[in-house]
């Protein structure tokens, strides 16, 4: 895929905010590191220019994605004149068929607006194919949202690209995830404990390994047949999700060889938004992690 730089522009929102947002707790917890997506448009698209002054308007919604993230000790998010989304613009030789289906692929990162660290938050980079054709790589910091986040503001994005008005404001209001006073626990913590990292006696040990080899992304199909008759063979009623999952968790626990006393769990990812009552439009990190446990033979009989 042969690619040819034609320019770098700061893309600003309409109206500017001289403000200091501080993350949430929950931010906080979030990874920092930029999440990469392909979005993918047949010619007969917007131009470049159309979508960029798009951009420009639904940035004045979504002023976070323009901030840049502090590194000290109570991270925030800083706006004022220099806030912007730098707009990268490159065309592609040849028509963007010839590339179709976009496989996942280590190639494929030339389409994608390389991140250096933590700031910019935001990055665009418009890949525009001799036909017309349109990959837009996206690279956005997990830190200040989450994927629902996101899709909302690329919906919001598109709206603006049609001259039609945004249907769904975001809501930036934190005072939503302030804990309530006084504290009233729903659930015992009392095995739960904090300490900062610098009072951990070995200073020396080397960080855990978050991996033994290379990761292998594996889709699976499961057909509404086969979903109906696992669910019959649960006997009551639970979720299609509970399902699956307990059938997947299951399954993989077999692979692994294990049926014994071992402690097995599974790594759950559960949406804050509708279990903690925030609206849906709420912009920031609002998905929790869950992890059950249980013995491995008692998965497995």
């Amino acid at each position: 895929m042969e690619l040819k730089y034609q320019s770098t522009t700061i893309v600003k929102p309409e109206g500017i905010l001289h403000k200091k947002v501080p993350l949430t707790i929950f931010d906080k917890a979030a990874a920092d590191l930029h999440i990469q997506v392909l979005l993918v448009y047949k010619p007969g698209t917007a131009s470049n220019a159309k979508i960029k002054d798009a951009l420009s308007k639904v940035l004045t919604h979504y002023p976070m994605l323009v901030g840049k993230l502090s590194g000290d000790k109570f991270p925030a998010v800083y706006l004022d004149d220099e806030s912007g989304v730098p707009v990268t613009e490159t065309a592609v030789a040849g028509d963007l068929d010839d590339f179709l289906p976009l496989e996942p692929s280590p190639a494929l990162a030339v389409l994608s607006p390389e991140a250096q660290g933590t700031n910019p938050l935001f990055l665009v980079q418009l890949n525009r194919f001799d036909c017309g054709g349109l990959v837009m790589g996206v690279s956005c910091n997990h830190k200040i949202h989450d994927g629902q986040a996101i899709s909302n503001f690329f919906v919001s994005w598109s709206e603006m690209v049609r001259d039609q008005p945004v249907r769904v404001l975001p809501i930036h209001d934190q005072s939503l995830l302030r804990p309530r006073s006084p504290p009233t626990p729903d659930f015992p913590h009392e095995e739960m404990e904090f300490c900062n990292v610098a009072e951990l006696d070995d200073h020396d040990a080397p960080p855990p390994k978050m991996l033994d080899g290379p990761i292998e992304n594996v889709v699976v199909h499961y057909s509404s047949e086969f979903i109906r008759k696992v669910k019959e063979r649960v006997g009551s009623k639970h979720s299609t999700f509970v399902c699956m999952l307990a059938h997947l968790w299951k399954k993989v626990t077999v692979a692994r060889g294990l049926g014994g006393e071992e402690a097995t769990s599974a790594k759950v990812s559960v949406s804050g938004r509708p279990r903690l009552g925030i609206p849906g439009a709420y912009f920031g990190n609002l998905v929790l992690t869950a992890f059950p446990s249980a013995k491995a033979i008692d998965l497995v009989q």
